[in-house]
């Protein structure tokens, strides 16, 4: 039996049809890759030089840039950072905070003291120890309140950071009547500071206080010039999230 002329025609309209949305599928996709690839280079083109480094930086750190110390994968290593006078223009000159702590450097005097890094939305202000305590005390030094009296300033003039101090020491082992180890040396020091701070109004919920002894070098402890690198307090400042 034969199909009927009218079923014939209704075959063929239906075949046509399928092809014509078969063909404005593919126009469709391409249309959106195209919408896409402009979208991307838009974003490429406005991208905040300062909002690159970041993004990096972050980047960098979940991957982990490097092996850190001991070994660990999956953290940046600090010291592969280039290190920077806090006197000397840091790439990101627009920050309020990086502007207000070379301002205080230059100001103070402070500049042979006093490194600074930054990390994403991290700042380390690094002293070496002798300028904070004397060799082998938690006692402060004559210069070490000045110091901690423009780093509490800070602090307190900008509260969307914590603040991590960190207390480090050379791999020379020390034992004594007041300290057993470095481990409690380095962690009476970082305390010391943090106390310090908050006689002098810095929001104590902010802060934290760690002891490292010599697990985290900057240098290897080959040499008396090493060893005295080695020996710091540092300052993280680190943005709180949402504040």
């Amino acid at each position: 039996m034969k199909p009927h002329d009218s079923e014939i025609q209704e075959i063929v309209s239906t075949a046509e049809e399928s092809e014509t949305r078969a063909w404005l599928l593919t126009y469709a996709d391409m249309i959106t890759l195209l919408l896409t690839f402009f979208v991307m280079l838009l974003a490429i083109s406005s991208l905040d030089n300062e909002r690159f480094e970041d993004i990096m930086h972050s980047i960098q750190f979940t991957l982990g840039a490097s092996t850190a110390p001991g070994g660990q994968v999956g953290r940046i290593n600090v010291h592969d950072v280039k290190q920077m006078s806090l006197s000397q223009p840091t790439g990101s000159e627009m920050d309020p905070l990086l502007k207000d702590i070379r301002k205080t450097v230059n100001l103070k005097d402070l500049d042979d003291v006093l490194m600074v890094e930054r990390q994403g939305n991290r700042i380390i202000i690094r002293t070496k120890g002798q300028v904070l305590f004397k060799s082998g005390s938690a006692t402060f030094s004559r210069r070490a309140k000045k110091i901690l009296d423009e780093i509490a300033r800070i602090a307190k003039h900008y509260p969307g950071y914590r603040l991590h101090v960190g207390g480090h020491t050379d791999s020379r082992p020390i034992h004594n009547a007041k300290f057993a180890s470095n481990w409690e040396l380095s962690a009476l020091r970082a305390t010391a500071v943090l106390r310090y701070l908050i006689s002098k109004g810095v929001n104590p919920r902010h802060l934290t206080a760690t002891g490292y002894a010599d697990t985290d070098p900057l240098v290897p402890n080959t040499s008396p010039e090493n060893m005295a690198k080695n020996r710091r307090v540092e300052f993280i400042l680190e943005k709180i999230p949402g504040y």
